[in-house]
């Protein structure tokens, strides 16, 4: 008969005229898959030999493949402990089987990648065609991994709509992940959820790096945004590789754009517009980090210019800024003054403290036109790698505040020992002390400008309900982004997790004076395919807009200041 095509729909399989229900030749001593699987985690029968028969479901050839293809008995055990689908691995060479194809192979139980398999084939028979098992309907959230592995080498289908809740793997490994709603962070707060079981991996039945042509794209040719959808989808599920589970599709599951870009920010009201972007080592100087190339560096001061002006704020709080003087806000400075005219914002100088001694640095940028400029400071005590930075600005004609440009440290790079991970990441208990140290910087602050209103603008490096954020609202500062809409009120995407990491806390003055907040996602949600950094360059949008211009959203917030706030302000006018 002839071979069937490599990923043929399931449906065009099932619905075959009257297939030929084939039997391999009688007298052959078999061994159950099922008996193989076990109804553990690993096989019982690791490093024997056996034979086993059934049905093949997927094929994915080749070293660009998978190498094998995958094989289930279609009566089954009946036990659903017990998984009745293999991987059968082949070696080069070996002509695969198509799905469809009745077969009995000979070879070696092994233990490889997570995965129960069958390699050293010494024998592979084709015996027929047969009609393939119907898949087993999963239904996410599928909690524990004992509920996978039951499943490990079969067919199965997910009633979608699935949403897409991880874009990074995408470029690297053509692989997204699926859950059956957004997945936050289980330190956002209320609510949240982080089990590392919600969500399952659809990879691309490949094994190469950096696959060419993309799989997985939008109808328009875009690659997905977190939130957007992925229909029903048929696939084999692969083993625990690298920790997690993986779907292989059985045909092209369609995606449909259901997170569309948004094209600006929420309104927020208020006569002042203040907001805080992580601009994601926005360096001038090329090969330390972020660009690597003119060209990369070109594509994002534009991207970044793009998305600042679309911000329409009046003062702006910036991270990871390249600490080179005033080089790089300068650099931005201008692309930013290009797009808006000549002078449309300045950038506070450098304060006489210091901006700290690591490579990236705060700067705030503001417009002349709206607010002046009365003083600035940092605060460059050795507890923080970065120096706070604060401006104090009078709204022309209205009131006085202060905003510190703020961010703790990462929670990466863990030490070996004292600071390390107890439920919040690496370094929670420096990025508590360092949210103490700036509950001091603010009191100073206040004294010295005799005025209370502060907002404290940045990436704190901590989510929404972990220690640092809790010891500054326990001080009386208010998180703006709380009005903003719970499913909305994330600024990051961390393996597939979504969460705050970026603020607006407001004094406990200044909280009345709050019109509104937003969140602007053009960045989270996004593939690092469309960014600067981005290897397919043909993916990034025009330089003009400002989708994936760094991978932390900008948070903005409306204020309507009142001009009289006490005798602190009198001093000011």
């Amino acid at each position: 008969m002839p071979r069937l095509p490599l990923g043929l729909a399931l449906a065009a399989l099932v619905a075959a005229a009257t297939p030929v229900l084939a039997a391999c030749p009688a007298g052959a001593r078999t061994t159950a898959i099922a008996a193989v699987q076990g109804d553990g985690p690993s096989s019982p029968l690791a490093g024997r030999a056996v034979t086993v028969q059934g049905v093949v479901t997927a094929a994915f050839p080749g070293a660009d493949g998978l190498e094998g293809f995958f094989l289930q008995d279609a009566a089954g055990d009946g036990d659903p402990a017990t998984s009745d689908g293999l991987f059968v691995r082949i070696a080069g060479g070996v002509r695969s089987p198509a799905p469809g194809d009745a077969v009995r192979v000979a070879g070696t139980v092994r233990e490889t990648g997570g995965m129960t398999q069958l390699g050293s084939v010494t024998r592979l028979e084709r015996c027929g065609s047969a009609v393939l098992p119907p898949p087993r309907v999963v239904r996410l959230p599928v909690h524990g991994p004992a509920a996978w592995e039951a499943l490990e080498g079969m067919l199965v289908t997910l009633p979608g709509p699935l949403v897409v809740t991880d874009v990074y793997p995408l470029a690297r490994d053509g692989e997204l992940e699926l859950a059956a709603a957004r997945l936050f962070v289980s330190t956002q707060g209320a609510g949240a959820t982080a089990s590392a079981q919600r969500g399952i991996v659809l990879d691309d039945g490949s094994r190469k790096r950096d696959p060419a042509p993309v799989p997985y794209l939008l109808e328009a040719g875009r690659p997905p945004r977190v939130g957007d959808s992925v229909r029903d989808v048929t696939a084999v599920v692969m083993g625990a590789g690298s920790g997690r589970y993986r779907l292989e599709p059985v045909g092209a599951p369609r995606l449909v754009p259901t997170n569309p870009r948004p094209d600006a920010p929420a309104p927020v009201g208020g006569a002042l517009r203040v907001a805080t972007f992580n601009v994601h080592n926005f360096f001038t100087t090329l090969g330390e980090r972020g660009a690597r190339s003119a060209g990369q560096r070109a594509l994002q001061r534009s991207k970044l210019a793009a998305a600042l002006a679309g911000l329409g704020a009046d003062a702006i709080a910036l991270q990871e800024v390249e600490s080179d003087g005033m080089r790089s806000e300068n650099a931005l400075l201008k692309a930013l003054n290009a797009r808006l005219g000549s002078n449309a914002y300045a950038a506070v100088p450098d304060p006489a403290g210091g901006v700290g001694g690591d490579r990236i640095k705060q700067a705030v940028l503001y417009r002349p036109s709206a607010l002046e400029l009365l003083s600035s400071a940092s605060d460059p005590r050795p507890l923080f790698e970065r120096a706070p930075v604060a401006a104090t600005f009078r709204q022309r004609g209205g009131g006085v505040f202060t905003l510190v440009a703020l961010h703790l440290k990462s929670k990466g790079g863990c030490p070996a020992a004292g600071d390390v991970d107890r439920g919040y990441g690496c370094w929670n208990l420096r990025r508590s002390a360092q949210a103490q140290a700036v509950l001091d910087f603010v009191a100073a602050l206040r004294r010295a400008t005799g005025d209370g209103d502060v907002l404290v603008a940045g990436d704190l490096n901590s989510y929404a309900a972990e220690p640092p954020l809790r010891l500054l609202e326990s001080a009386g500062f208010v998180d703006a982004s709380r009005s903003v809409p719970a499913p909305e009120r994330y600024s990051y995407v961390y393996q597939g997790r979504s969460g705050t990491l970026d603020y607006l806390l407001a004094s406990a003055t200044l909280a009345p004076q709050l019109a509104g907040a937003a969140i602007w996602h053009i960045d989270a949600d996004e593939s690092a395919l469309v960014g600067a950094f981005g290897r397919a360059s043909s993916f990034a949008p025009a330089p003009q807009t400002p989708y994936r211009a760094s991978d932390h959203d900008p948070v903005l917030v409306g204020l309507a200041l009142t001009k009289e706030k006490g005798s602190g302000a009198a001093s000011q006018r």
